[in-house]
């Protein structure tokens, strides 16, 4: 059955902790372990900023993950309301009653699924959507976009290891969503003179972070990976990965910056740049991975131009699909194993 009472969400528990693994798409697999407690609070401090009252819970995001438990089980065994586990039955009808407030919790996959749901959403008072875990995907934006104000929705910027970080509206396609804002219980370690605007990696502190398998208790602070620019004490915007800062030919290239002129000149394919290997004379190089996602076909040379002064990456391939994780993000392990036709080296 597809909806459920909720229960304790996570993989596994120790000493009342509930285990959480990460997958290992982009690093080594390991485990991480939260509180009760540190669940409690995320649902409460999320909920109360972002969701609101809640009369029933679409939830498409597996419960193994840190955010599928806390907003598809948590919450409602919290709130003591219904819970449809999408994620186990994704072409079940939606059991929404009349007059209901209604959450749903979306990774990218679901955005598809909530657009094809639509019509037994239409009943409820107000639809409210929770996205995390990956970029939303373009069917989001336009469901955003047809819905309102019936539905609204919000970004949560956060990992295993750190819960939520940050949040910002979820807007139509061609509106600007804004910076991200930090949550109430989150800090910054910031080097002392960093002026805005200027690229750095996100460290963070804050009573949620998780304890590592190999560790007695949580860190002191994370280092998320993410590059950002602050425009504020509590704002920022995001850069990309700092694992995506490379120089090529002596030229710094942010990859994420990549996706993002390829995201705007060729909508009708999904892109994705990665860093590969450094090279002995070229130095670092990237590669860029592409699936057509419309009627009109995309090939190297609409790829080439669409990347315009951008240093030329070592490799571009063409997909049938981007290979994704459970959660939706791109499958980076996978993607580098794709070799490149000779027609797309460069």
């Amino acid at each position: 059955m597809t909806e459920t009472a909720a229960r304790t969400g996570g993989t596994g528990t120790r000493d009342g902790e509930i285990r959480f693994d990460t997958s290992g798409s982009t690093g080594a697999a390991r485990r991480w372990f939260r509180h009760p407690h540190q669940m409690e609070r995320e649902v409460e401090l999320i909920g109360a900023a972002l969701a609101g009252p809640v009369d029933r819970v679409v939830n498409y995001a597996p419960p193994q993950h840190l955010f599928g438990a806390l907003f598809g089980e948590w919450l409602p065994r919290m709130a003591r309301i219904p819970v449809h586990q999408a994620w186990a039955d994704p072409y079940a009808p939606l059991p929404v009653s009349p007059g209901e407030r209604v959450l749903a919790v979306c990774i990218p996959m679901a955005w598809d699924l909530l657009r094809r749901g639509w019509p037994g959403l239409e009943r409820a008072s107000s639809v409210v959507a929770l996205h995390s875990s990956a970029a939303p995907p373009p069917t989001a934006h336009a469901l955003l976009g047809r819905a309102a104000p019936l539905l609204r929705a919000h970004e949560i910027l956060g990992s295993t290891e750190t819960g939520g970080l940050a949040h910002r509206q979820l807007l139509p396609e061609g509106q600007n969503a804004g910076p991200w804002q930090a949550f109430p219980d989150v800090s910054f370690v910031r080097e002392a003179g960093t002026p805005s605007g200027v690229a750095e990696e996100l460290v963070v502190r804050g009573p949620r972070l998780a304890r590592p398998e190999s560790g007695t208790g949580p860190p002191d602070r994370w280092a998320t990976g993410d590059l950002v620019e602050f425009s504020g004490p509590r704002a920022f915007r995001l850069v990309g990965r700092s694992g995506s800062l490379i120089k090529v030919n002596g030229i710094k290239v942010h990859l994420a910056r990549v996706d993002e002129r390829l995201k705007a000149l060729l909508p009708e394919a999904e892109c994705v740049a990665l860093p590969l290997d450094g090279d002995s004379l070229a130095g670092e190089g990237y590669a860029v991975y592409w699936a057509g996602r419309g009627e009109d076909p995309v090939g190297v040379a609409d790829v080439r131009a669409a990347l315009g002064d951008f240093p030329s990456p070592s490799r571009l391939v063409e997909l049938a699909e981007i290979p994704k994780t459970p959660t939706g993000k791109p499958d980076r392990k996978a993607l580098l194993a794709k070799p490149a036709s000779p027609s797309a080296r460069l």
